[in-house]
């Protein structure tokens, strides 16, 4: 019969203590990776915060275009801020959104002329005015003279 060879009690520390630093290896990664993680959704939301209620714009006074924006009839606030974002007027289309609805403003269709420069605040006041005469279905006197 073979013998069993008994594991040394040095054997069984070493193996013992091995396991404990592995354990406190991955302990200290997953720690770190939550405390990284915490850190980067409390960046997040403080500058998304700041883009709703604070004073936020894509360019500078001195680097601003002005662009030509077409919003029409039936566009959605979310459409209007995807639009937006995507010329470079506003930074997120959310914080748009979400800015619309606190301040219960109505987006006017019409084709207004926006600048990057421009904050939420000042874009709001431009896009919630209607700049053009909406067709109706109704004819005016002039159409009928």
């Amino acid at each position: 019969m073979a013998k069993k060879k008994k594991k040394s009690k040095a054997g069984r520390f070493v193996i013992s203590m091995s396991s404990d630093v592995t354990r406190l290896f991955i302990d200290i990664l997953f720690y770190a990776f939550i405390a990284f993680a915490v850190v980067k959704m409390s960046l997040y939301a403080k500058n998304f915060c700041y883009q709703v209620f604070g004073n936020v714009q894509v360019a500078d006074f001195e680097h601003g275009e002005e662009k030509d924006i077409l919003i029409e009839l039936g566009d959605s606030t979310r459409d209007v801020g995807k639009r937006l974002e995507r010329e470079g007027i506003i930074v997120n289309e959310l914080s748009f959104y979400i800015k619309v609805k606190i301040n219960k403003l109505n987006i006017m269709p019409g084709t207004y002329k926006l600048r990057t420069d421009m904050n939420y605040n000042e874009i709001l006041e431009i896009i919630s005015v209607p700049t053009e005469k909406l067709e109706s279905d109704e004819p005016s006197l002039e159409d009928l003279e």
